[in-house]
């Protein structure tokens, strides 16, 4: 899947739906690209077969599962990104990966794009 602008292309992963509408309108209000949002690992990971974000928002908690595995393919192909989490003190970072940033849910979208941006 071939990249349709300039802007900087951003991934959200996240399952619940007012959030990832949320999150969604933040970013394409700040001019961003959103790849998504997508639920589940198994999406995200089918888009990252096809082309490579600048950068992804991925909620740690992702109903039964954690969003380990993706953020391993992130960091293999080295693509900045930021955890979300309702629960801070549950998100285990290790598993072969450098500490990243956790932003706590709920979140104030402004500093999430703040955060974004820092990232690129």
């Amino acid at each position: 899947m071939a990249r349709t602008t300039d802007k900087k292309s951003i991934l959200i992963v996240e399952d619940d739906p007012f959030i990832a509408m949320d999150l969604e309108d933040t970013f394409i209000a700040h001019g961003y690209e959103v790849l998504g949002p997508f639920a589940d690992v198994e999406s995200s990971l089918k888009l990252l077969d096809e082309q490579t974000p600048d950068l992804a928002m991925v909620d740690y908690n992702l109903g039964k599962d954690t969003s380990i595995v993706l953020a391993q393919t992130l960091h293999r192909k080295d693509v900045p990104f930021v955890f979300l989490s309702g629960q801070v003190e549950h998100v285990v970072i290790g598993h072969d990966l450098p500490p990243r940033p956790v932003v706590p849910k709920p979140f104030v979208p402004s500093h999430l794009v703040g955060v974004a941006e820092n990232l690129i």
